[in-house]
């Protein structure tokens, strides 16, 4: 998936040669890029702060700490040092029949070059989880959403569920999020405790410190 191969970040535009340790003219100067299936240009290791208010360019969520980002000046992609190290191929308990395979982008046949995400309902633009047997999609975060959430306003850990139904085998419940208060389409996930009968959409779920 991703390309160690080192460059010279101090070279001339026209260098893109493999590092050649001592034979490069600018060798003290030397920084290593690594190259990512989802971007043209190398990408160098970077520390980012909070404050700077970055997002990933992969996945779309807010970006701090260890990242990749674009060795081009001129060139704003970035990504978390874990959307870099994804998997390329996903096994996925939602979906046991087939893999999902992680696409940079949406297919190009989806309209508006976005895709909808089985899990949470809500469109992405960049990284994608995808079955093409099924059309299935998810998003990176949605993908990795923990089975278990400490959420801020509930005393007791929500568990995923992978359908608002919550596997009560009645279809006919209607789950509405304790948070928004707007009803959960059956397909989507959702974070509920049993005990209390409280739920959450995933994007309404918020983890406790």
């Amino acid at each position: 998936m991703a390309d160690y191969t080192l460059y010279y970040s101090q070279c001339t535009p026209a260098c893109s040669q493999p590092c050649l340790m001592a034979d490069c003219p600018m060798s003290s100067n030397r920084r290593s890029c690594v190259n990512h299936f989802s971007h043209k240009h190398p990408l160098r290791p970077i520390k980012v702060e909070a404050e700077e208010e970055l997002i990933c360019s992969g996945c779309g969520l807010d970006l701090s700490g260890s990242a990749l980002k674009c060795s081009k000046s001129n060139c704003e992609f970035i990504l978390h040092k874990s959307c870099f190290n994804l998997e390329p191929v996903l096994q996925h308990n939602y979906h046991p029949d087939h893999p999902l395979t992680l696409l940079s982008t949406p297919p190009k046949y989806y309209r508006n070059k976005l895709f909808i995400c089985d899990a949470c309902g809500d469109h992405g633009t960049s990284f994608d989880y995808h079955c093409s047997s099924c059309q299935l999609d998810l998003h990176v975060g949605c993908a990795f959403s923990p089975k278990t959430m400490n959420h801020v306003d509930h005393q007791h850990p929500l568990t995923l569920f992978y359908s608002s139904s919550c596997n009560r085998g009645n279809d006919n419940v209607t789950f509405i999020c304790d948070v928004c208060n707007e009803v959960v389409p059956k397909k989507h996930w959702v974070y509920y405790c049993e005990k209390c009968d409280y739920g959450t959409h995933l994007l309404c779920t918020i983890p406790a410190c």
